[in-house]
């Protein structure tokens, strides 16, 4: 709901609260003064039967003596006011109750009427009208039943405090891929990708566990130079071809890749960004053998001198899509296709994309540990947690939004735009953290609504059986 609507509500909410408020003191005044005027009729009626009585007596006995006696005057009927008129100076002032169906005139009429009390309209004006024991049991219910996702000071401080350790870590641990000069400037790589891409290292490990797989897992998507695929496919080389088969991605390889093995063929992004598919001449293999060989082959080229790329990273490529990047001194902008290319040739690769996913990592540690550790020392139970789940996600959203935040300036201030310096890996955990929060603040709302329609429904039932006994009473 719009924040105007939700002030127009708590206003009307607030002159409601007030109206009832003030119609309780009437009816108290009004019950109060009625039970004194009873009380003092019915004196003066056991007066009056008395006097009465006498009088009786009286005219009885000078009936004896024959002296004639009038009958009794009628008593004068008292003036009254037309019925739904009230008599002028009358002494309950009766507050104004709106009975029209416009919400926009109650509006008006509730800011007036708060106004001439003084309210101040700026702030919120139920908690200036609603007693404040009255308030806090309510939030109590209200947070037992749908779970507090209200944030306090430790909150905004942890989220705040996740997202900056995880900035200070890519600025310092992350960095970029390996030590290169972009622009003109030379920058210092990551210690860590250094020694997961370190080349002795890796040399051991690959002819150690992954190099047999080479054999044994043969692709028809495996083409390296232009000419390997019948000049269909521009700007192939050795250095970039696994970048431009979207069956050497981690993540697509599981899609394109599978097909390319099913049916025999090779599937390519050119220099142009057009997705190509080559007739490969391999034999067909069938969904288990495919997916068998998939990972023998993904596992045979993660541990080489040019890896694999990051998961989906291979979707840069596809169009001329302007990037704000300039690869060289003339300042010119570059499509992503290109920036795509010159990243993964500066080991922008799968071992890099591991170290990136130390800031995301950073973030969902810190968030995810304070609020379980808060949990357990409050007490927390699981269907609580369960409750309050929302605000884990919109926690865990602002630290993921504060660390990309902070990637991006990272590019763009310390590493003078090179496109190698940014995190990859927490651009992609916002896509999760999105999703989940708004899948959460759906749920939250769902059940929040279920309950209210409850509400509803108890309230209207309740008035049916009131109105039913009224009328079998009558």
């Amino acid at each position: 709901m719009p924040a105007d609507q939700l002030t127009a509500a708590a206003t009307v909410t607030a002159y409601q609260a007030v109206t009832v408020t003030e119609l309780q003191s009437l009816l108290h005044q009004v019950d109060f003064d009625l039970r004194e005027v009873l009380e003092r009729e019915r004196r003066v009626g056991d007066g009056l039967d008395a006097v009465e009585s006498e009088l009786d007596a009286v005219r009885a006995r000078l009936r004896a003596l024959g002296i004639a006696v009038p009958a009794p005057a009628a008593p004068p009927r008292m003036a009254s006011a037309p019925i739904g008129e009230t008599p002028a100076g009358t002494r309950y002032a009766i507050p104004v109750v709106a009975a029209g169906g416009d919400f926009a005139e109650l509006v008006e009429l509730a800011e007036a009427r708060l106004d001439l009390l003084g309210i101040d309209l700026t702030r919120d004006p139920l908690q200036q009208v609603v007693p404040h024991g009255r308030m806090s049991d309510g939030l109590r219910r209200y947070a037992a039943e749908h779970g507090d996702v209200s944030w306090d000071e430790t909150d905004w401080t942890v989220v705040l405090l996740a997202g900056t350790i995880a900035t200070l870590l890519d600025v310092v641990l992350v960095r970029i891929p390996r030590d290169s000069t972009f622009l003109g400037e030379k920058y210092t790589g990551s210690p860590l990708t250094k020694w997961l891409q370190d080349r002795d290292r890796a040399r051991d490990i690959h002819s150690h566990y992954f190099k047999g797989f080479e054999k044994l897992a043969k692709v028809p998507y495996d083409a390296a130079t232009t000419a390997a695929t019948g000049g269909l496919v521009g700007g192939m080389r050795p250095a970039t071809h696994r970048l431009q088969s979207p069956g050497h991605d981690p993540a697509l390889g599981f899609l394109v890749g599978l097909a390319d093995l099913m049916r025999g063929t090779g599937t390519y992004i050119d220099n142009v960004g057009q997705l190509i598919q080559v007739p490969a001449g391999a034999d067909p293999v069938g969904l288990i053998g495919a997916l068998i060989t998939q990972v023998r082959h993904l596992l045979s080229d993660v541990y080489t001198p040019a890896g694999l790329q990051p998961p989906f990273f291979t979707l840069l490529q596809l169009g001329q899509i302007d990037s704000p990047f300039a690869l060289g001194p003339s300042g010119v902008k570059v499509p992503w296709t290109d920036v795509a290319r010159h990243m993964y040739t500066n080991g922008y690769d799968l071992r890099h994309f591991f170290t990136m996913g130390i800031t995301p990592g950073v973030v969902s540690a810190i968030i995810r540990g304070y609020w379980l550790l808060r949990s357990y020392a409050t007490g927390g139970t699981r269907e609580q947690r369960k409750l309050e789940h929302a605000k884990l996600t919109s926690m865990l959203l602002l630290g993921h939004t504060i660390a990309t935040s902070g990637t991006l300036l990272k590019t763009g201030l310390l590493f003078g735009l090179n496109p190698a310096a940014l995190n990859y890996n927490q651009i992609l955990a916002m896509a999760p953290a999105t999703i989940a929060w708004f899948k959460e603040a759906i749920a939250r709302d769902h059940r929040i609504d279920l309950a209210l329609g409850r509400e509803w429904e108890l309230l209207l039932t309740t008035h049916g059986r009131q109105e039913n006994a009224e009328m079998y009473a009558v």
